[in-house]
């Protein structure tokens, strides 16, 4: 089957079972042979992540850490040095050459004790030094990259701007100096992991070349002359991660400090390899953390409910509880499945491009997550809320609820902020393939059964029957993508449509979700465990009720007025009652002539 690459995300020579879906297609070979860790390699995991447990639980009190928000003095200094920065990077650099997989497992670990810890792992690990050392060729940089991860140094990237982080232009600027090959570096970054405490950092800058405007990398070194770090931001979680803000003003780059790139297209314009890298970054720095919370949470609801009894009758036998316990549960199995899928097979060489997958895990991930800790919160209702400090005080179990709630916050706005990201996918991803039409586009609109393979696919007959609904949904999937885009034959006027793009995301996130738990659940059922099948059908039958009504919500017209409504609040002309005292929010009452509107 031919392969349409209609978006710099799409790659003709492998094949992405999220792709597909997105034109209606549901390619049930591509994943159901799910990938499963091999055994000496998970054996490698359970030993790295076992010593690094063993000093967070000596070096690190994350109560603490959150009240003082800083990091135990010299706890970045040894992780560098145990080569805990560099988990992928050749032993002869001072790394490990661990798996992707591995290295997810990595941060999810030290995520599960305490979060500022995680993401000094992630971002090294994701979008540090070592790191790019794996797509930067030969050269000055690479020379410098390789000192800074031999001696166990920190490493920023610095992207997001005072002026927001989701415009398509970067207002740093790198301007060539005539007759060298050196640039000036002018700007402001905020919000950059490590920014504080790197050595080196990754700027994105606006270029001019060849008279167009160009999103080039440079790597700074932040001891240069008229680099400023700036204070730490304080954020209402995370505390004690390093995180601020850099300036700078002339700075002098050597041209072979920058990453050269070929011009991809696209917003941000990377290598292959490189944007690979970044999409197993948000792995990384989401998905990894936002499994360890899930987990916990489920820990924390299952030992409450356990010791909790309400007139006599424990509290885990009430039905509502139940269904609660049982919704966490699989959508924590459907978080881990999911991180497998994006991971696994580039770590046993298959020839697949998981980076449209690892782009709608970073969503899928932190969202389940956060449903899941709520559920916590709920469940252990005043004492979830109760910080753990005050609970160790009156001999409850110190659980740390409220702090690993506000920890997560965080998940679904880094990398990108959650109803953002789901817009991006339709725009840039989704409606590339429906303009122009699709050659498929008469196979879209049959009202046959989907043909489905089944050979080889061991599942219960409710699984059997969640799958069927999983392949008809992906068809119907592309139907209304197609006849959204007949509707509007002017692309631009289906982009303008923002609600539309995010709930298009959002419906094809949960057909991702029920399609991998289901390939991950048969495999295992294969292999003689059939323990996930339970799991797979409390997901898929949650997932399809929220498919419901997602459609639901796409079909609704006419819409409401939101403009109107909007308009006259921004400009301060109406609403006054919202304000609390009712005064009204602008001049505009200085001025009798208009108060009367």
């Amino acid at each position: 089957m031919a392969r349409t690459t209609r978006n710099a995300t799409s790659d003709p020579d492998r094949a992405s079972f999220l792709e597909e879906l997105y034109q209606g297609r549901f390619r049930w070979d591509l994943i159901r042979d799910f990938p499963l860790q091999d055994p000496s390699d998970a054996r490698t995991g359970d030993r790295m992540t076992e010593e690094l447990t063993t000093l967070l639980h000596e070096r690190v009190d994350p109560d603490d850490v959150d009240a003082r928000a800083t990091l135990p003095e010299g706890l970045l200094d040894e992780l560098g040095a145990r080569g805990w920065f560099a988990l992928q990077t050749d032993p002869s650099l001072g790394g490990h050459a661990l798996s992707h997989y591995n290295t997810f497992r990595m941060v999810s670990a030290a995520a599960a004790h305490c979060t500022p810890v995680a993401l000094s792992l992630a971002i090294e690990n994701a979008l540090g030094a070592g790191a790019f050392l794996s797509v930067v060729p030969d050269g000055p940089l690479r020379e410098l990259l390789g000192d800074v991860v031999r001696r166990g140094a920190r490493s920023a990237s610095a992207d997001s701007e005072p002026q927001g982080a989701a415009n398509q232009r970067r207002f740093t600027t790198a301007s060539r100096i005539e007759g060298t090959d050196d640039y000036l570096l002018n700007g402001r970054k905020v919000f950059v992991g490590h920014a504080p405490v790197a050595e080196v950092v990754s700027v994105s800058a606006t270029v001019h070349e060849d008279g167009a405007e160009r999103v080039r990398m440079f790597f700074v070194r932040t001891d240069s002359p008229g680099v400023t770090s700036g204070d730490w931001h304080t954020y209402m979680g995370i505390k004690g991660f390093p995180n601020g803000w850099l300036e700078f003003r002339d700075v002098r780059v050597s041209g072979g400090h920058m990453l050269v790139e070929r011009d991809a297209g696209h917003v941000v314009r990377t290598t292959p390899a490189t944007a690979r890298l970044v999409g197993r970054g948000r792995m990384h720095l989401i998905a990894a953390p936002a499994l360890a919370v899930a987990r916990l949470s489920l820990g924390w609801m299952r030992d409450f409910a356990a010791r909790r009894a309400i007139d006599g009758r424990p509290l885990a036998e009430y039905g509502e509880v139940r269904r609660r316990l049982a919704d966490s549960l699989a959508e924590t199995f459907a978080i881990e499945t999911m991180a497998q899928w994006c991971l696994l097979p580039e770590d046993q060489g298959r020839n697949l491009n998981l980076r449209f997958e690892q782009n709608a895990v970073k969503n899928a991930s932190s969202l389940l997550a956060w449903d899941i800790a709520e559920r916590a919160m709920s469940l252990l209702a005043a004492e979830g809320y109760e910080t753990a400090p005050s609970k160790r005080l009156r001999g409850a179990p110190p659980v740390p609820v409220e702090r690993f709630l506000r920890d997560l916050r965080n998940l679904r706005i880094s990398g990108g902020v959650d109803f953002q990201i789901d817009n991006w996918i339709g725009r840039l991803s989704i409606l590339s393939y429906y303009y122009p039409e699709p050659d498929h586009a008469n196979e879209l609109l049959r009202e046959d059964e989907v043909p489905l393979d089944t050979t080889g696919t061991v599942l219960t007959p409710r699984n059997l029957a969640h799958l069927r609904a999983a392949a008809a949904g992906t068809r119907d999937f592309g139907r209304t993508c197609l006849e959204l885009a007949r509707r509007h034959p002017d692309r631009e006027e289906l982009v303008a449509q923002e609600r539309t793009l995010i709930l298009l995301a959002a419906i094809a996130r949960e057909l991702l979700g029920m399609s991998l738990t289901l390939a991950r659940a048969s495999t295992l059922s294969a292999s003689g465990d059939d323990n996930a099948e339970p799991l797979a059908d409390v997901f898929c039958t949650a997932a399809r009720l929220r498919i419901d009504a997602l459609r639901s919500r796409l079909q609704s017209r006419p819409a409401p007025d939101v403009t109107a409504v909007t308009t006259a609040w921004m400009s301060g002309a109406g609403f006054a009652f919202l304000t609390g005292d009712g005064t009204p929010r602008s001049s505009h009452t200085d001025r009798p002539e208009e108060s009367t509107v």
